[in-house]
């Protein structure tokens, strides 16, 4: 059963906006100014660095915010192996510190998933096995009502 609502979860996404190019950056936002969203090019550089894979291709990717927090999605196809990349963000994943960890792994799907002590950050990685690769869906949330002091 859990893995059925994960697959349809995964189905509705890719069927969301994966098309086969990068979109072009744009912008738009509600008229009281409270929440936006933008689709952003194929520039990975709000993705976390330990977790951008290598010489993916971008399919999708975009940012929602508002006063209390971000939410940046990225859909990316690798041409790399299913194996090959779960290795890849396993590895990612469990380098975090500080983060609540969470993995589930199938025949042909992976999912990674992490959240700060502090509760501000959540982070969730859908891997998605593909005839000639691996489909790749990120998750960053931040919540700026959580913000913790350092």
């Amino acid at each position: 059963m859990v893995l059925c609502r994960f697959g349809l979860i995964v189905c509705m996404l890719v069927l969301a906006g994966c098309g086969s190019k990068a979109r072009e950056s744009k912008g738009t936002q509600a008229s009281s100014g409270a929440y936006s969203h933008t689709e952003l090019s194929d520039d990975l550089s709000t993705l976390p660095a330990q977790f951008r894979y290598p010489n993916v291709q971008v399919l999708d990717c975009g940012e929602d915010s508002s006063e209390s927090g971000v939410k940046r999605d990225f859909v990316l196809r690798s041409s790399d192996s299913f194996p090959q990349v779960v290795s890849f963000y396993k590895q990612a994943f469990d380098g975090l510190m500080n983060y609540g960890i969470g993995a589930a792994y199938s025949d042909r799907t992976a999912r990674f998933t992490a959240e700060s002590d502090a509760g501000n950050e959540k982070l969730m990685c859908i891997l998605v096995r593909e005839e000639t690769g691996t489909l790749i869906i990120f998750i960053h949330e931040l919540d700026f009502r959580r913000r913790t002091e350092v």
